[in-house]
């Protein structure tokens, strides 16, 4: 059940946050400004934040370099400082003028152990206030609020996990096939390896697209979903975790789909 939401205003911008939270530490910037300013045929400039923890990020930033490049233009910019660290605060988020240089951010992370809530709410505000896109992957979903400590990185994603399925293949099946990130999209479609998460909460900002049947829980949770935070948008999936479901060419278009709506150029 969604926990009683409050505004704050961040740059001109309305912020739904949690009872109790604060809003002074949500952004240290008072306007809102727009991400680097580019045509449709100039690349995107991309940042992928990778590491943490019970992942292979050394291999997956390759594959989501890789793969997401073969799909549309773009430049990487790859922060990997964390390493295999759930723990770290990357200094690249000490302040939020890193966001002034990206289109968008990937998010393909674990910091599970960071309860950090004025660091969340920087880092979550920077986006807001440079109105830059992102996109989590799996376990990103599990960093920073998997304690429930700060809600405000859930909220940004659009939904709340804390747990997951055991490790096994499950069927994506469509909840929006008609939203354009899944056109194109083979549903149903049976991942090569899995880790189902089970979704407890869905926050009224988020539109779920896909969903799957949990073998543990006899329930279906969804996987796919876009979120629109204060103006940002935010395309999420759950599914990953194995190489080699991240370098399947559905994932890959899948990802690539929701990058590009993110971004506003999805065709």
């Amino acid at each position: 059940m969604s926990p009683p939401l409050r505004s704050c205003f961040l740059g001109g911008l309305a912020v739904l946050v949690v009872v109790g939270a604060g809003c002074d530490s949500l952004a240290s910037t008072s306007e809102a400004s727009s991400p680097a300013a580019q045509s449709g045929d100039q690349p995107l400039q991309i940042l992928l934040v990778t590491g943490g923890g019970w992942h292979d990020y050394d291999a997956q930033k390759e594959i989501l370099e890789d793969g997401l490049s073969a799909r549309m233009e773009a430049e990487f910019t790859i922060d990997h400082e964390a390493g295999a660290d759930g723990s770290v605060l990357i200094s690249r988020h000490e302040d939020t003028a890193w966001a002034e240089e990206f289109d968008a951010v990937v998010y393909n992370t674990c910091f599970s152990e960071i309860q950090d809530e004025a660091w969340v709410n920087r880092l979550v505000g920077a986006h807001v206030a440079h109105q830059v896109p992102a996109v989590v992957l799996h376990c990103a979903l599990h960093s920073y609020n998997f304690q429930g400590v700060s809600p405000i990185w859930s909220m940004f994603a659009g939904v709340y996990t804390r747990r997951h399925q055991s490790q096994m293949p499950f069927t994506v099946e469509g909840l929006d096939e008609a939203h354009p990130v899944m056109a194109g999209i083979p549903i149903p479609w049976e991942t090569p390896a899995g880790e189902l998460y089970e979704i407890l909460d869905v926050y009224p900002t988020a539109t779920p697209l896909a969903h799957a049947l949990g073998e543990d829980s006899g329930e279906y949770h969804v996987n796919v979903w876009v979120n629109n935070f204060a103006g940002v948008r935010v395309f999420g999936t759950t599914i990953g975790h194995h190489n080699e479901t991240m370098e399947h060419e559905t994932y890959l278009d899948l990802v690539a789909s929701g990058l590009l709506w993110a971004v506003g150029r999805l065709e």
